[in-house]
C-alpha cells in the first residue's frame, strides 16, 4: 500500500507535488508532525551577541543554518519521496530525488531523515533564502526543480548496514547520515564541525554566516540544541497598551501591528521588555488617548489591552520570527482596520509569531505608512503566504439551536433552574476560532453563595456534542427535577 496519495497532485517539473494531508500512512504522518512539535520546536533561539556568554561547556557540534524549509526524506522499499510536516509530498522524476536513490540503496528498512529543503542560488547571487524555495517550486511543469537541494541533519527512523536502528546519540546519527549521503551534491549530510571552544564557534560564524553561506548556526550540545541568528529588528505601530501590575505609572506591554499593502493593520505581537523609564514615558504618552475597538486582546495574565490611535512607531528586536506553529500549521494573526469609530476586526490571516521581543527605541523619524512599518519586514526571516492579499471581512452565518432542555426544582419556597443548550455554530469552516458545536450548561440556585454557575464545552461533531449533553444531564438531573421545556 502506498504511503501517500497523488490524487490531488500538481506537476512539479517532471515530478509531482501533492498538497498538505497527502500522507496516507497514519503512523508516518503522526511521526513527521510530532518531530516538528517535539524536536524542531524545542530549539533554543539565540542572537549572535549571545555567542560570547551563552554557549554551554563541553563538546559542541556546529552546523550552518540553511534558510529553507523542514522536510523529510522517506525511504521504504520502492518508496522514495520528500514530505513536509503537514504532509505535502514531492515525488517522481526530479533531480534531487534521482540523486537520493543512492541513499535509498544504502538504507535498511523504513528510513526517515529530517533535513532542510532549499533552493540553490545561482553563482554570485548570495545565500539561499526561504522564499526562493516557493519560487522554484512554482510554475508546475516549468518549475526550476534543478535548483532544489536537500541537506540532512537528523535521523528519525532506520539507518544503514552498519547501524540499522536509530541511536539516541546525535553524533552517531550524524555518522549514519554521512554514510547514507556520501558523494552527494544536491543531497548531502549537513556540514558539521566538532569543537569545544567559543572562539572557534565565532570563527565559524564569521566564515559561514558573515561569509554568506548560511543564515545562522545550529549548535548541538548535551541535551540542547541552539539556533543562533543575527539580531532581527522590526519597526511597528503601537496600537494598544496594558497597565503595569507592578508600577501604576508605567505600561505593562505595548501591542504592535504592521501595515499591509492595502492599508490594513495586522497584529504581530506585544513587547513588554523595556526599562522602567520607557514604561513610564509610554504611559504618559498613551494614557487618556484610548479609542474604541471591537477586538479584544489579552496579555498572558488576562489583562485586556487598551487600544489607541496608530500614531507611534517603535523599533524592537527579536531572536526569531516564525510563520508556522510547532505542528507546522500556519500562524494566524488578526487583521484590523482603523477608522472614525476606532478599530474593527476584518479576519485572521496568515501572519508571524515573534520570539523574545525587546524594546530598542522610539522611532520619531518614522511614521505609520506602508513603507516604514510594512508587513513585508517579516519576509526577510520567514515565508508567509497571502501577505499581499487583501483581507476580506467574512459574514458569518447564524448559529442554530440543536437541543434545549430546561429543568426546575422548588425547595423552601425558592425555585432552582438548570438549563442545557446545544447549538451548531455553522462557522468553523470560515473562522478557526469557532468550534463546530457548543454545549452550554446553566445552574441557578438563589440559596447558594454563588447562585449562578455556568459550564461551556465544545465538540467537533454532533455525535460528540450529544454525548457531552447526555453526560451533563445524567450527572445533574436527578429525582425532583421537572422538565419545563
Amino acid at each position: 500500500m502506498a504511503l501517500f496519495s497523488v490524487d490531488s497532485a500538481r506537476p512539479l517539473g517532471k515530478g509531482k507535488h501533492s498538497p498538505a494531508g497527502s500522507i496516507t500512512d497514519p503512523e508516518l504522518a503522526s511521526h513527521l508532525r510530532n518531530y516538528k512539535r517535539t524536536v524542531a520546536g524545542s530549539y533554543r533561539a539565540l542572537v549572535q551577541e549571545d555567542l560570547a556568554t551563552a554557549l554551554p561547556h563541553g563538546p559542541l557540534l556546529v552546523s550552518p543554518k540553511i534558510d529553507g524549509e523542514l522536510w523529510f526524506l522517506v525511504m521504504d522499499g520502492d518508496e522514495l519521496f520528500l514530505s513536509s510536516p503537514t504532509g505535502r509530498v514531492v515525488s517522481g522524476d526530479i533531480p534531487v530525488l534521482a540523486e537520493l536513490k543512492a541513499a535509498a540503496g544504502r538504507a535498511r528498512g523504513r528510513t526517515v531523515v529530517a533535513g532542510e529543503l532549499f533552493a540553490v542560488k545561482p553563482a554570485g547571487q548570495g545565500r539561499a533564502r526561504v522564499g526562493d524555495l516557493a519560487a522554484v517550486m512554482g510554475g508546475e511543469d516549468k518549475a526550476q526543480v534543478e535548483r532544489m537541494a536537500f541537506h540532512a541533519f537528523d535521523l528519525l527512523v532506520g539507518g544503514d548496514a552498519e547501524a540499522a536502528t536509530r541511536s539516541i546519540v546525535y553524533g552517531e546519527r550524524l555518522e549514519v547520515l554521512r554514510r547514507l549521503f556520501a558523494g552527494g551534491k544536491r543531497a548531502q549530510a549537513i556540514r558539521t564541525e566538532a569543537t569545544t571552544a567559543g572562539d572557534r564557534v565565532q570563527a565559524l560564524w564569521n566564515e559561514w554566516v558573515e561569509g554568506g553561506k548560511g543564515e545562522g548556526l545550529v549548535i548541538r550540545a548535551e541535551g540542547l540544541v541552539l539556533k543562533v541568528k543575527p539580531s532581527i529588528t522590526i519597526d511597528a505601530a503601537v496600537i494598544g497598551y496594558t497597565d503595569s501590575s507592578d508600577d501604576p505609572e508605567g505600561v505593562g506591554a505595548l501591542l504592535m501591528a504592521l501595515l499591509r499593502e492595502d492599508g490594513q493593520f495586522q497584529v504581530i505581537g506585544s513587547c513588554g521588555n523595556m526599562p522602567t523609564e520607557e514604561r513610564r514615558a509610554f504611559k504618559k504618552m498613551l494614557a487618556g488617548k484610548e479609542i474604541g475597538s471591537n477586538f479584544r486582546y489579552a496579555n498572558s495574565k488576562g489583562a485586556l489591552y487598551r487600544f489607541v490611535k496608530p500614531e507611534t512607531v517603535i523599533e524592537f528586536k527579536v531572536t526569531d520570527i516564525q510563520g508556522e506553529d510547532s505542528s507546522g500549521d500556519p500562524i494566524h494573526r488578526m487583521v484590523l482596520e482603523h477608522g472614525a469609530k476606532g478599530w474593527t476586526t476584518v479576519r485572521e490571516m496568515p501572519g508571524a509569531s515573534i520570539l523574545h521581543p525587546v524594546f530598542v527605541r522610539l522611532r520619531d523619524d518614522k511614521s505609520v505608512n506602508p513603507t516604514d512599518i510594512r508587513v513585508a519586514q517579516v519576509l526577510e526571516r520567514c515565508l508567509i503566504d497571502g501577505l499581499a492579499k487583501k483581507a476580506e471581512r467574512v459574514v458569518l452565518p447564524a448559529s442554530a439551536v440543536v437541543r434545549r432542555e430546561v429543568y426546575a426544582k422548588e425547595a423552601k419556597g425558592q425555585v432552582a433552574v438548570r438549563k442545557l443548550v446545544l447549538w451548531q455554530t455553522n462557522k468553523e469552516t470560515l473562522d478557526r476560532s469557532y468550534p463546530a458545536y457548543v454545549v452550554h450548561w446553566t445552574d441557578y440556585s438563589a440559596g447558594r453563595k454563588d447562585p449562578l454557575q455556568r459550564e461551556v464545552r465544545v465538540a467537533p461533531n454532533l455525535a460528540e456534542a450529544q454525548r457531552i449533553a447526555d453526560e451533563i444531564i445524567a450527572d445533574n438531573i436527578k429525582k425532583g427535577w421537572d422538565r419545563q421545556a
